[in-house]
């Protein structure tokens, strides 16, 4: 374990680093409690970052694409930043349009979390937590969060959201990575592959807020259920990819192992996702905001894809959804685990 910290302004910022006995490790950051580098050896054991990264770690401070925060109190958007609670209606701070999103201006990934590391004997885990006052961005309760990163032998990243109120209040948190398996984002995603257990997706509105209705995936470019190239079809004339210029869609999931699947065939990299959530946004990286990356990089459409294991967002507003309301005395509990291998070049999965 390794950490290091910097001065940025009046903010102190720590970076955490733990790695395994395969030369795999997660660098996260006290801020917005983030992953920062994450290192995973490709099959020819060159370890690379499968992240995006800033290049100055105070650049995490402003972070307009949110790169590997943890985001709450609600990720996705909210229908016009309110919401009715027991008959109570309630007024949220509003950051995309007439809508809020990922939970405010000073949502999640603005806060400085405490944090403790724990040492396993197959593991590392690195504990943050953060108290989130009542009415912060306009949510009721005091909200204890925790977010746990566990880096197994078996080359595991494991996140745990966990969270307590003391009033009924929303909660559904997320992790906002890029991943790009190519190694330090040599390649676009579109060349590298995804296959996702889910037969229906979200419809969206001109405001990418979810409409209510669920859309089978069959003969659309939305349709991942064999494994194919992220960019075969990103750019098909379709009006659900016309609105959010590229995938930016939540797809219900089935089953509970291996529900995603990202492989690139020229490095060998391979990164199944399992999550105990209903739903992923995967988002395509469709709006770049001139990021400085590291490697001398400056972020580009589809560099990265985000995997937003969630509920389904704006799920207070539709009975049909999950709401992600949590009470009083309710644990909320919900774990996504990310195992990377590598495959050889006739194809035969291992691990490095």
């Amino acid at each position: 374990m390794k950490e290091e910290v910097y001065q940025k302004e009046t903010k102190t910022l720590k970076t955490i680093t733990i790695e395994n006995k395969q030369r795999m490790a997660v660098k996260l950051l006290n801020y917005g409690a983030t992953i920062v580098e994450l290192m995973v050896p490709d099959r020819n054991g060159n370890v690379e970052n499968v992240v995006l990264t800033y290049e100055n770690i105070g650049d995490y401070l402003d972070n307009p694409s949110c790169l590997g925060v943890t985001l709450g109190r609600t990720s996705g958007r909210i229908a016009n930043g309110s919401f009715t609670l027991d008959k109570k209606v309630y007024k949220l701070t509003k950051n995309f349009g007439v809508n809020q999103g990922h939970g405010g201006l000073n949502n999640f990934s603005r806060q400085a979390w405490d944090y403790r590391v724990k040492a396993n004997k197959d593991s590392a885990t690195v504990v943050f937590h953060y108290t989130s006052p009542h009415m912060e961005e306009g949510y009721p309760g005091n909200l204890n969060a925790q977010v746990s990163y566990t880096l197994t032998e078996e080359n595991e990243l494991q996140i745990e959201f966990e969270g307590f109120t003391d009033q009924k209040t929303l909660c559904n948190l997320t992790n906002h990575s890029y991943f790009n398996l190519s190694g330090n984002y040599r390649r676009k995603v579109t060349e590298q592959k995804l296959r996702v257990k889910s037969d229906q997706f979200l419809e969206l509105n001109e405001s990418q807020i979810p409409t209510g209705r669920f859309i089978n995936v069959d003969q659309t470019p939305m349709d991942f259920r064999e494994m194919k190239a992220i960019g075969k079809d990103l750019e098909k004339d379709y009006e659900q990819l016309r609105r959010t210029n590229g995938y930016d869609h939540p797809w219900m999931l089935k089953d509970a192992d291996d529900q995603i699947e990202m492989l690139d065939e020229i490095s060998g990299r391979k990164m199944t996702i399992a999550t105990t959530y209903p739903s992923v946004v995967i988002y395509s990286y469709n709006y770049p905001n001139g990021e400085l990356l590291k490697y001398g990089k400056v972020g580009s459409k589809y560099d990265g894809i985000c995997f937003e294991t969630q509920y389904e967002p704006d799920g207070i507003n539709h009975k049909h959804f999950h709401q992600g309301i949590l009470d009083v005395g309710e644990h909320y509990y919900h774990r996504t685990v990310y195992k990377f291998s590598t495959i050889q070049e006739g194809g035969t999965c291992i691990l490095v």
